[in-house]
């Protein structure tokens, strides 16, 4: 069950980092009496540099230059209307500038004139040849956007369909395996088997605002999945996964877009139609939206339950703790495409040593949106992907192999689609091919899938 990721001491690294960052700013700051003597003479300064380049505006109304830096001067001074009206200004006589539209939206947002600066930033980032640190910087403040002006927000996606497997059951390469430090041969019910199946999966995202003005809220995420298969029905598959808690704000004045988010996490897994795994845990994740790039660094960990069936009489063997570091990062490559990354640590600790291991997980993605058949459904999306991970186990096995511990390699790698249709209603598809390698021949596996079937959201 390597898809099932967990981690620990998080809400306690959290406070770390957060009395971290409050002494770092006690140590920065000056004394009070220093620094209203320094903001007096700064603010003096700057008064005079903004009443020569307002003097030098009303000569020259078209000059870029001037209107610019008039415009940084009164942002410094909290003149956010003046500044708005130099860059306006400089908009008129040159509509053409994505940077100067992304400012007027940074201030439009600091005013908390969502709408205006929601159309600055979309228009910034209209024309195809808009610079890619703009688009990432844009990004960041209308996910900002999003949270401050939805209250509640609940969103769902679903789907059904069918799937094909050349190795449902994950059955090794070859018959002839290792048992017991010998080889031995499979019989037929154990060799890799080619099935069908059909699915249903299904999330649900609910998102509420506390209007505090800083964009502070609480999310919840419930995930289903069940599978059922046309032959191998000791692998039919249910998972219910429920990741609740607050995002918070990071100095939002300051840093938008950037939040924690402090959660707990548990899910039931049933195999077979019965129960087989329970998992409960926490987490914290960070948000941190930088110029060409969204850094979404955390740490989790899960506490694995499982339970006997006559299917898997040795399930229990494999209870323990998991913790997982991991940084998701993401971005805009182009106008329409995308990367989305994803690199994870993994410490699986089990009750018998010989199923405990420790694993790297790399991910990528590369999304690109184009216009679909069906212009008012919205775009159609082509995402391949690529993955490996790299797993070695504690201890050798002794009923499979007494001198040799177990090293698995993997790689998958595939494409997904995404078709809206009509309104809410579309069409999903997934092509897969995984490859696994190990210095022990049982786990040698291939598999090609193909899952497709229709889908709804709102």
């Amino acid at each position: 069950m390597s898809g099932y990721h967990a981690l620990e001491r998080i809400l306690r690294s959290a406070r770390a980092l957060g009395v971290a960052v409050a002494l770092g700013l006690c140590m920065v700051a000056p004394p009070p009496a220093a620094a209203q003597s320094l903001s007096s003479v700064g603010n003096s300064e700057l008064k005079r540099e903004h009443d020569a380049l307002f003097a030098e505006v009303l000569k020259n109304p078209s000059n870029v230059d001037v209107s610019f830096r008039y415009a940084e001067v009164a942002t410094r001074l909290g003149d956010y209307e003046a500044a708005i009206g130099a860059l306006e200004r400089i908009i008129f006589y040159n509509p053409n500038l994505p940077r100067v539209r992304l400012e007027l939206g940074v201030l439009y947002f600091r005013l908390g004139s969502y709408e205006m600066s929601k159309s600055y930033f979309e228009s910034a980032i209209a024309p195809p040849d808009t610079p890619i640190e703009v688009r990432n910087r844009v990004a960041g403040f209308l996910a900002e956007i999003d949270r401050r002006v939805q209250t509640t927000h609940l969103a769902f996606f679903g789907q059904v369909g069918l799937r094909f497997q050349t190795n449902a059951n994950a059955g090794p390469n070859t018959p002839f395996v290792r048992a017991l430090g010998f080889d031995a041969t499979l019989s037929n019910q154990n060799t890799r088997k080619r099935d069908w199946n059909w699915y249903g999966s299904a999330s649900l995202r609910y998102v509420y605002d506390f209007e505090n003005q800083r964009g502070d809220v609480f999310e919840a995420l419930v995930s289903t999945y069940y599978s059922r298969q046309f032959d191998v029905v000791r692998l039919n598959t249910g998972l219910v996964e429920v990741n609740l808690g607050p995002r918070l704000a990071l100095a939002p004045d300051l840093l938008q877009g950037w939040s924690v988010k402090p959660y707990v996490v548990g899910s039931a897994v049933s195999l077979a139609d019965n129960n087989y795994l329970n998992t409960a845990g926490y987490g914290v994740t960070f948000a941190m939206p930088l110029i060409v790039v969204l850094l979404e660094p955390g740490y989790e960990v899960r506490r694995r339950a499982f339970k006997n069936s006559d299917e898997i009489t040795t399930a229990k063997e494999q209870r323990g703790w998991i913790h997982t570091s991991y940084l998701n990062a993401s971005g805009a490559l182009l106008p329409g495409l995308r990367f989305q990354a994803r690199y994870a640590h993994n410490r699986v600790n089990a009750f018998m040593d010989y199923n405990a291991y420790t694993s790297n997980a790399v991910d990528v993605s590369f999304p690109f949106e184009f216009a679909g058949l069906f212009e008012s459904a919205g775009k159609w999306t082509i995402a391949p992907f690529g993955g490996f991970t790299k797993s070695l186990y504690d201890r050798p096995n002794p009923l499979v192999d007494p001198n040799y511990r177990r090293k698995d390699k993997e790689f998958r790698y595939g494409v997904q689609i995404d078709m809206p249709i009509w309104k809410n209603a579309g069409f999903g598809a997934v092509v897969q091919y995984q490859n696994m390698s190990s210095s022990i021949r049982n786990y040698n596996t291939r598999n090609f899938s193909v899952s497709f079937g229709p889908t709804v959201r709102f």
